[in-house]
């Protein structure tokens, strides 16, 4: 119990953050259109990635979809690809993309390792603090559905390899790792200027096992 309720005070830290996202008024139909030609190859014309090293976005978040487009656009969130699809995309279409993802039925599950279930849920659920790890349920969720207030994503049954790799790119920001590009990083929101955002500071503390069990858990819950 302690340690959801550290987790879920380091969320409240960060809460205001992200609780100010504000998504325009979006037109679905508009979405499509542009998700049909700029979006579906990789991501699905439903929201559902064939592709494990892309997130499925079908019933994601509004506020978390129009918050990382707009950051791919500005360029506070690294990745060739992204920012050269958004980057001919004005403010309205970015709005109108993540309401249409947002409003299409939600992506299944995948399937865990047994072997690893057990220690990957309790890292999951409460960390370890042992070694300084914070558990992900105080903000995405015991189920990992997410938090549409606070504009954290829903985790569950997301491609386990997408998963690893965001958590590796936090990892690295939040170690302030030495990379070849910049694009090799993710950054989140912090509180104040000048320090560490939530994600950062949680994917510091993991090891590469870590990050293998518990993408391969999330893939699973449902």
């Amino acid at each position: 119990m302690k340690k959801l309720i550290a987790a879920a005070s380091l969320c409240v830290a960060s809460f205001s953050v992200q609780a100010a996202i504000t998504v325009p008024e979006y037109d679905v139909t508009a979405g499509k259109q542009i998700a049909e030609t700029v979006c579906a190859a990789c991501h699905g014309v439903d929201g559902v990635s064939i592709v494990p090293a892309q997130p499925n976005l079908g019933g994601q978040n509004v506020k978390y979809l129009y918050k990382q487009l707009v950051n791919f656009k500005s360029g506070h969130r690294k990745n060739g690809i992204m920012q050269s699809q958004v980057a001919n995309l004005s403010q309205q279409d970015l709005a109108n993309v993540a309401g249409y993802y947002s409003s299409q039925a939600p992506w299944g599950v995948g399937f865990a390792n047994p072997a690893t279930t057990q220690e990957a849920s309790k890292i999951f659920l409460g960390g370890d603090k042992s070694r300084g790890v914070i558990g992900c349920a105080g903000c995405h969720g015991p189920d990992a559905a997410g938090n549409i207030w606070a504009a954290f994503p829903r985790l569950g049954g997301q491609h386990s390899q997408y998963i690893a790799t965001q958590l590796r790119l936090f990892r690295a920001a939040g170690r302030e790792d030495d990379v070849d590009s910049d694009d090799q990083k993710r950054y989140n929101d912090a509180e104040r200027e000048g320090e560490k955002g939530m994600m950062q500071t949680v994917a510091s503390k993991l090891s590469d096992r870590d990050i293998r069990i518990l993408a391969d858990y999330v893939s699973a819950i449902h």
